[in-house]
């Protein structure tokens, strides 16, 4: 015990200033003192001085030993790592920048799936309130145009569009709401256009692979804040 040790030190100390100080007993001819009176003065001096230390010693042990209601180094050292399993989350939780980029991939991606299905069958129903749900003007009007031609003209779409998708910015702070841009590299030839009547493959007229600048935004003004796909840019003039 710390504490026992540094009472020992002490009680040494005394014991030395006893035997050595200007009031020192000095061993005379028949043993330590010739003056019975002062020696037992002495010895209860050092007596004393010894039993009060040692209750020090005893109430420090006391202390350390503290039950539930004390407290003590070791039960403070133990609680360390129990505090340690309460730390914050870790710095790989998703960003609000990355909560919004996932958020606009999915509603462009939806988007894609609907304005598919409306280019496969135009003329099966009016196609515009599920674009809307995803879109903004003016992608949505150029969607919605875009299948209206199909139905008038008699074309189809064979297969699936596919675009690889690269999140260029996001501004959550924009006026128009939180934005995320895109740039995809759409594959023309992952779908074809077929006339009905003849069941011809009508050319597409532009590269195998060509970029689309997209938009998303979130509508706050909207009921639910909805994510929906503002701009879609087909620039046929830069391969990809």
């Amino acid at each position: 015990m710390a504490r026992t040790t540094e009472s020992s030190v002490t009680w040494a100390g005394t014991r030395s200033s006893l035997v050595s100080g200007p009031m020192a007993v000095v061993p005379g001819p028949e043993g330590w003192s010739a003056d019975p009176v002062r020696a037992r003065a002495m010895t209860t001096r050092r007596w004393t001085a010894g039993a009060l230390l040692a209750l020090l010693a005893l109430a420090g042990c006391t202390e350390g030993e503290a039950g539930p209601e004390g407290s003590s180094p070791s039960a403070t050292a133990s609680s360390s790592p129990r505090s340690s399993t309460t730390a914050p989350a870790t710095s790989d939780a998703p960003t609000p920048e990355d909560e919004a980029a996932e958020a606009a991939t999915t509603v462009f991606e939806e988007m894609l799936r609907v304005t598919d299905a409306a280019k496969k069958d135009p003329g099966a129903r009016d196609w515009e309130p599920e674009i809307r749900r995803l879109a903004g003007d003016p992608a949505a009007l150029l969607a919605v145009t875009a299948v209206r031609d199909y139905a008038t003209i008699g074309l189809r779409q064979e297969g699936d569009t596919e675009v690889d998708l690269q999140v260029t910015g996001v501004d959550l702070a924009s006026p128009e709401g939180p934005t995320v841009e895109f740039t995809g590299c759409y594959d023309s030839q992952s779908t074809r256009v077929v006339n009905v009547g003849t069941g011809e493959v009508v050319p597409p007229g532009t590269p195998p692979r060509y970029v689309w600048d997209i938009t998303v935004i979130r509508y706050e003004a909207e009921p639910g804040s909805p994510w929906l796909v503002n701009q879609l840019d087909p620039l046929t003039d830069r391969p990809c």
